[in-house]
């Protein structure tokens, strides 16, 4: 026995030191760059020495070996000059002139130099200092720091009106996402709030992480059905706004249900899988359950939940679970509603990074910068597109 033992803990170990296969993993897509179908130029490569030994007793050509290379060309800056025409309105009594779509009032910069400025900083995340010399060298266009937060001042002021649009499709979404993460101005603690519906993702920025926060975003009376973490102002901002439905986040549960096995034994471990149990039959309704579906695995889960349990620890969470089970299986019969808050936490995910790189904002105006900018970035993604070919659609049609 003690021989099969070691013999096998041997095989164990070796296993662990074979090196993994380049590529995706077993029953995953592969992920392989297409050849481009955009020939910009053809070249014909030449051959009348042979390269191994020097001879020229070469055949006639035998094949043509096609290979196909994609490349950047260094770019150079255009300046365009445009000849305005001005002319008197007798109407108006003043000296009206054409309008240039190109660009923001009184700017040197080009919208397409702004919005790739604004999508490296606040997109890729690169710092200030940064983004000068990456367009130096890959599009000879001279920017200095300052230039670079001017810019970012500029778009965030012209997509203003877009951001209220995005509000207004938060406030009456059927389902929204939300979350939070600590955000930093002027070397102070402040709050980051996302809120994630269908094609839209929206940030506030502020120096609470109380119910007012998400309050003033959503209104007095907003629509829908709110799926959070179970942070205490959620419930009060439900209050507020009517006693809306609420979804709780199941994998937060199962984190808590985890984290008491860890702590409790036998008895926390058979907690954490019963309730993990209770989830999985919930997701395999596919969001197409019925009410008694609902009322059953209502049944179940108090079940589990109403034990006599030993642990203090077990008894505190599932008491508090209790309170709340009518905001765990919203998401069966609603096919709008997801059983986690996944969404919302994979909105602040990037402006975590963000925050350490940058070390956050020096300024309020800064701190609105990063709401209305990243609000605009990830809504364009959602949408399977991005700021720099999207940007002019938004500035225009929010201003018309």
């Amino acid at each position: 026995m003690d021989e099969d033992k070691y013999s096998n803990n041997k095989i164990n170990d070796q296993r662990e030191n074979i090196p993994k296969k380049i590529g995706a993993q077993k029953g995953h897509p592969k992920h392989i760059r297409k050849k481009s179908d955009n020939i910009n130029e053809e070249i014909y490569v030449c051959i009348d020495q042979c390269p191994e030994c020097g001879s020229r007793e070469l055949s006639s050509v035998q094949e043509i070996r096609e290979r196909d290379i994609d490349d950047i060309p260094l770019q150079r800056p255009i300046t365009t000059r445009y000849n305005i025409e001005r002319r008197y309105c007798r109407h108006c009594k003043r000296m009206v002139e054409g309008e240039v779509n190109d660009a923001l009032p009184h700017a040197r910069i080009g919208l397409n130099a702004m919005f790739i400025v604004v999508w490296l900083k606040v997109g890729l995340r690169l710092t200030v200092s940064a983004i000068p010399q990456v367009l130096k060298k890959l599009c000879g266009l001279t920017l200095s720091e300052g230039e670079v937060i001017n810019i970012c001042n500029l778009i965030s002021e012209a997509l203003g009106p877009y951001y209220d649009e995005l509000v207004n499709e938060v406030r009456i979404a059927e389902a929204r996402y939300m979350d939070e993460t600590s955000w930093r101005e002027q070397g102070k603690t402040i709050w980051m709030w996302a809120f994630v519906i269908k094609g839209v993702t929206l940030y506030k920025i502020a120096h609470s992480r109380g119910h007012e926060v998400p309050l003033e975003v959503l209104g007095p009376n907003p629509t829908g059905i709110d799926v959070h973490d179970r942070w205490g102002p959620y419930n009060i901002l439900s209050q507020k706004t009517g006693n809306r439905p609420q979804q709780l986040c199941w994998f937060h549960i199962l984190e808590d249900t985890k984290e008491i096995s860890q702590i409790c034994g036998d008895e926390g471990e058979k907690f954490h899988k019963d309730m993990k149990k209770i989830f999985d039959k919930a997701l395999s309704f596919n969001h197409k359950g019925t009410s008694l579906d609902v009322e059953k695995l209502l049944n179940e889960v108090e079940s589990i939940l109403n034990r006599n349990f030993v642990s203090m620890k077990c008894k505190k969470f599932a008491r508090k679970i209790l309170k709340e089970r009518d905001k765990l299986f919203v998401f069966v019969t609603n096919p709008e509603v997801d059983g986690t808050n996944n969404r919302a936490e994979r909105a602040v995910r990037p402006y975590v990074v963000l925050r350490k790189v940058s070390g956050g904002t020096k300024s309020s105006r800064g701190t609105k910068n990063i709401e209305v900018l990243a609000s605009a970035i990830q809504t364009c993604k959602m949408s399977g597109t991005d700021l720099v070919e999207k940007g002019r659609e938004l500035i225009n049609t929010s201003y018309h």
